[in-house]
């Protein structure tokens, strides 16, 4: 990826070509190396930086850089840094490296200038100056002096310990080939004892082309430079890395990266074309003037990576969601707040594990719509932006918000990919769905069934009265009369079935298109054998519609046979027999005066009905208890998984914040008293205050929150595993059981007023199932070290509640961080010793955005990327680049320092009394 900014370049210190008598350690092939060959055994090993460094000749460097200029053209990544090795009085070896822009005449000046009169080309000759001198020589020149391998022979530490310490002060950096033994011949300690603290570089010093890559360092720089080179060496380890310590890609970056934001026809920026501002993948500073547009950039950002939510959903009256709303707002005029317009378009191009995507946000629609790269195209992107695409952004004022109530910290650690809150609430809300839905479920079957005993009484009336008539002597003719009944109803109820089979059958059948024709003309070229394949493929489904048809009519011929037979047989001769006896009798019995046997034939049937009706809700009965079984699964479900929430977020404490000593947060399960009382009272529906004595009073400790709150207080648990939260999700199940059983008249053997318990009694059944999954939200403690212990936050100063919140934001995530005046809460000791360093630690691993007034930030924290805003009407870019760069220097002292005379006097004043 092709970023701006500052990056991390291969960098060899110390290369020689055959211009070095000893080159090629006796190999006569490698004397006949040509200079493409040469820099190409640097490029084929990763280098992109070669200083060359003959000794005490510069004679191969023109001709190199005429090469990797042709290298370069042709897309390789190879810079030449002129540069020898001098050997110094004493056989003391110094390397002097040059920009890349210098000519093998500013080499041979600094030969001259060392006053070496031997043979170009030789190490064993030696000039006439010392060390120290010819370092101070390089160095007015505009050079790096390096002391070359100093802990081995030709070293600077074969000197005494006083020439060490005079040569090393003048030098930019040493070069140190075996940086944990010591040698005889060069004695490290020697240099070790004097504590100059200069960094520490090592070079292949490569003799032949087999020596490539063996050694090299890491230089953080924008494009190779001299200025480049200098600045990295000035800031030491943030911007130097030796290769035998480091064993990882420093250019890795994180997988989520905001590449670029821009912005067209808004009030002011964007007009009349639109301002666009790439960043860097490590850190970002944005300076500029009071009104110069920086926090207006970040608010930018937030509206087109679909951040807006995250202000607009605070509380109405949040000073931070009101001032946002000012600025998303259509503009009126010159003097109105808002700064956007009808045409207002923002977007933003944010990478995704090396995809793409572009995020674009307009006035007219209101919305945020993704695309992707197929790299020549964007195409539509479903999902939502919100989430897909994580960043945050914080201002000095979100900040202070946090600080005042730390249980807002939840929200991000729920959004962390570490707890997944999104994943865990959706699985939530399936379970949730669920289960109102077999609550629902069940209430219904529980109406069904509530008949059964009215049933079961009104068939034994029945059974009664048929066991009178059957005991009236005429049982035998009853009783087959009862059997000839039940035959009858079973040869009806087969008849209806049989019908009914066939009815479906011929609706399908019926409903069986043929095959349709195969679109053989969209195909790149016809293909016979696949149309003679499918033609059989459609006389197959024809014949089998054919064949299912006339199986239809055998069919129906079969029920029509038994028919006519079963009217014949011997079966309906004795149905009919026991029928026409039946009615015989009660013509009989009517004739003899008893009338109640012409009910047998009715109480009959009315017995099946019933028998029928109470066997339905017997199934019912089956059917209730696996909902209730399903019911408890679900709810023991959504404990679980309440649970899983709790157990992530503390999980989440223990990998990233853990191990930090500055700062103390802690999870307490279930026991967020400033949420529990607001979260019970949307439950029940009942939003004011009325019922606070029963419900929850935190001044007089009364009502039945309290009461859970206290016996949870009190409760022991683990949250390494979810076994550990047990007892506490008892004691809130023993809640939710009593306030079922309201009518009790406690809950948590806390007495209920009458008022609210008959508010209770008119609640729908539907709120007590919404009980069931309503627990307590958990509450998140968060503490700084003062001196010797650490104190609650609410205790602290400012300044202290605002670097514990940096502290915290700073201890975990990869998306893209934010931060808007970071150090406005600060002192400048708390600046340097807390955000600096944070910065330096985080921005390896995700990218940072810092808008701030404070230089410390901007150059001690080694910005890899300035943007310098101004506002003449609207929001110009004065700079963009790395520190190297003079014009963002320029700025950063300007803007940042009050000038570069004015910073001077500031230094006199303080350092030099």
């Amino acid at each position: 990826m092709n970023w701006v900014g500052a990056r991390w370049w291969k960098f060899d210190f110390h290369t020689h070509t055959p211009a070095s008598f000893d080159y090629g350690r006796g190999d006569q092939n490698a004397m006949r190396i040509t200079h493409r060959d040469w820099l190409l055994s640097f490029i084929n090993k990763g280098i992109q930086c070669v200083a060359v460094t003959d000794h005490n000749s510069g004679a191969w460097l023109p001709e190199l850089q005429r090469s990797a200029e042709v290298l370069r053209a042709e897309g390789h990544t190879i810079f030449v840094f002129p540069g020898v090795e001098i050997t110094a009085n004493s056989n003391i070896h110094i390397l002097a490296i040059f920009d890349p822009t210098a000519t093998g005449a500013n080499v041979e000046a600094i030969i001259g200038a060392a006053k070496f009169r031997g043979t170009r080309g030789d190490s064993d000759a030696v000039s006439e100056e010392s060390p120290e001198q010819i370092v101070e020589e390089i160095r007015k020149s505009g050079g790096v002096a390096i002391p070359a391998h100093i802990d081995m022979k030709a070293g600077l530490c074969q000197l005494s310990s006083h020439t060490v310490n005079q040569t090393a002060k003048k030098s930019s950096a040493v070069e140190i080939v075996n940086p944990t033994l010591e040698n005889q011949y060069a004695p490290l300690s020697r240099y070790r004892n004097l504590n100059v603290g200069l960094p520490e570089i090592i070079g292949s010093d490569s003799h032949h082309p087999n020596e490539v890559g063996r050694a090299f360092t890491w230089v953080k720089m924008g494009e190779p430079s001299i200025e480049g080179l200098k600045l990295a060496l000035i800031d030491g380890s943030s911007s130097i890395r030796r290769s035998d310590q480091t064993s990882t890609d420093p250019n890795k970056t994180s997988n989520m990266i905001l590449q670029s934001l821009s912005i067209a026809n808004a009030k002011y920026a964007g007009r009349p074309a639109a301002l666009t501002v790439r960043f860097n993948p490590w850190l970002n500073s944005i300076i500029g003037g009071r009104g110069s547009g920086k926090s207006s950039l970040l608010e930018f950002i937030r509206i087109g990576m679909d951040r807006s939510k995250d202000l607009t959903e605070l509380q109405p009256n949040n000073e931070i969601r009101r001032v946002f709303e000012h600025f998303i707002q259509k503009s009126g005029g010159r003097d109105s707040e808002g700064v956007m317009l009808d045409t207002t378009e923002i977007n933003c191009i944010y990478t995704k594990y090396n995809v793409n995507y572009l995020l674009q946000w307009k006035y007219s629609t209101q919305k945020v719509s993704a695309f992707k790269s197929d790299g020549q195209q964007w195409i539509p992107e479903p999902g939502d932006v919100h989430s897909r695409f994580p960043i945050k952004i914080f201002s000095q004022k979100q900040i202070f918000d946090l600080a005042k109530n730390p249980n807002t910290l939840l929200k991000l650690i729920d959004d962390s990919d570490f707890v997944d809150y999104a994943s865990w609430s959706m699985l939530w809300e399936e379970k949730r769905n669920l289960f109102l839905r077999l609550c629902g479920q069940k209430r219904e079957l529980e109406g069904k069934v509530k008949s059964k005993s009215v049933l079961t009484g009104a068939l034994a009336d029945v059974q009664r009265k048929i066991e009178i008539i059957e005991q009236s002597g005429h049982a035998d003719i009853l009783q087959k009369y009862q059997s000839a009944v039940s035959q009858m109803d079973a040869y009806l109820a087969t008849m209806r079935y049989l019908n009914d089979v066939k009815r479906k059958l011929g609706e399908t059948v019926g409903s069986i298109a043929p095959l349709a024709p195969f679109p053989l003309e969209s195909l790149t070229s016809s293909d016979p054998k696949f149309t003679e394949n499918y033609n059989q493929l459609t006389v197959a489904l024809q014949n089998l519609t054919n064949e299912v048809k006339y199986s239809i009519v055998r069919y129906e011929d079969a029920i029509t046979g038994f028919k006519v037979w079963f009217e014949q047989s011997a079966t309906s001769l004795n149905i009919n027999t026991s029928k026409d006896s039946y009615n015989q009798l009660v013509t009989n019995l009517e004739a003899a005066g008893i009338g109640n046997v012409a009910d047998y034939g009715k109480l009959l049937t009315q017995r099946a009905e019933l028998q029928g009706q109470i066997n339905a809700l017997t199934a019912i009965e089956v059917e209730l208890n696996s909902v209730a079984g399903q019911t408890d699964v679900v709810y023991r479900e959504l404990v679980s998984l309440r649970s899983q929430l709790t157990v992530r977020r503390a999980s989440f404490l223990d990998t990233f914040i853990k191990q930090n000593s500055s700062i103390s947060v802690a999870i307490e399960p279930f026991m967020n008293d400033e949420e529990i009382d607001s979260s019970f009272r949307k439950l029940i529906g009942r939003l004011d205050s009325t019922f606070s004595s029963d419900i929850y009073d935190a001044e007089r400790s009364t009502g039945i929150l309290q009461a859970l709150l206290s016996k949870t207080h009190s409760t022991a648990f683990d949250l390494s595993s979810l076994e550990g939260l047990n007892a506490r999700l008892d004691l809130i199940y023993k809640f939710k059981i009593d306030l079922l059983n309201y009518k009790n008249g406690a809950v948590l053997d806390v007495g209920l007023g009458k008022r609210f318990a008959d508010f209770l009694s008119q609640l729908p059944i539907q709120t007590f199932d919404q009980l069931a999954f309503w627990f307590p939200e958990d509450r998140l403690t968060l503490k700084f070290l003062d001196g010797n212990r650490l104190k609650d936050i609410s205790q602290g100063s400012a300044g202290q509640k605002a670097a514990a919140i940096l502290t915290f934001l700073l201890s975990y995530g990869e998306e893209p961080l934010l931060l808007d005046q970071p150090e406005d809460d600060l002192d400048n000791g708390l600046i340097t010793s807390m955000i600096v360093s944070k910065l330096q630690e985080n921005k390896g691993r995700r990218q940072i955005f810092v808008v701030t007034h404070n230089p410390n930030i901007v150059v001690n924290a080694d910005s890899d990327y300035v943007i310098a805003l101004q506002s003449k009407g609207k929001i110009e870019l004065l700079a963009a680049g790395p520190l190297q760069d003079g014009a963002v220097r320029r700025n950063v002292c300007e803007i940042m320092e009050g000038g570069e005379i004015a910073l001077q006097k500031r230094y006199k004043r303080m350092f030099n009394i």
